[in-house]
């Protein structure tokens, strides 16, 4: 699958379509939220990548520098229409979200706008809230593993509530699953 990330066999999707998608994405919703509403234009509205082929871009996003929205947005403009497709969903994810943080920094220096403070409190809200659902539905699949189930439970709880970075859960965490996953596949 790496060898698609550079050049796709042919253009699915037009850089005009990738710009207006992560254009509206990133001029409504912000943090984790961006998240989940790449994840449902681009793989259940619009159906240009599969479950698997999102998140195998979603993996790689996680372990490259910068913001994963971001990341995600150029590896998927990549994966389906080339460079200019990377191009245009980089400019699309980042233009209108920088441009409404001007005009929030501006409104943000009038002491008197509380307003502004209650409704960026409700975005935060409903953010969090798509994250959530995110991590339901992609979870749901695996609701008959209790395997799974336990270590998606250990990592939520070890990052959560014992406030353990990612990298300390995901060390402990990784090594498990793949012995576990080891044992599925040999028995």
């Amino acid at each position: 699958m790496a060898e698609g990330l550079a050049r796709p066999a042919e253009p699915r999707v037009s850089p005009v379509a990738l710009a207006l998608v992560f254009g509206r994405i990133s001029s409504t919703s912000f943090g984790g939220g961006q998240m989940s509403a790449i994840r449902r234009e681009v793989v259940r509205r619009n159906k240009w990548l599969s479950e698997p082929d999102y998140l195998e871009l979603l993996a790689i996003a996680q372990v490259a520098p910068g913001p994963n929205p971001t990341s995600v947005a150029v590896l998927i403009g990549g994966r389906l229409a080339g460079p200019l497709g990377a191009a245009a969903a980089l400019l699309g994810a980042t233009v209108p979200g920088f441009v409404i943080l001007l005009a929030i920094a501006a409104l943000a220096l009038d002491p008197r706008l509380g307003f502004l403070r209650g409704a960026l409190r409700g975005c935060a809200a409903a953010a969090m809230g798509l994250t959530l659902a995110n991590a339901l539905e992609m979870t749901w699949p695996f609701r008959r593993k209790l395997v799974d189930l336990v270590l998606i439970a250990a990592a939520a709880l070890g990052v959560v509530f014992l406030h353990l970075s990612l990298a300390l859960t995901l060390l402990i965490l990784v090594p498990i699953a793949l012995l576990v996953t080891a044992r599925e596949r040999t028995a």
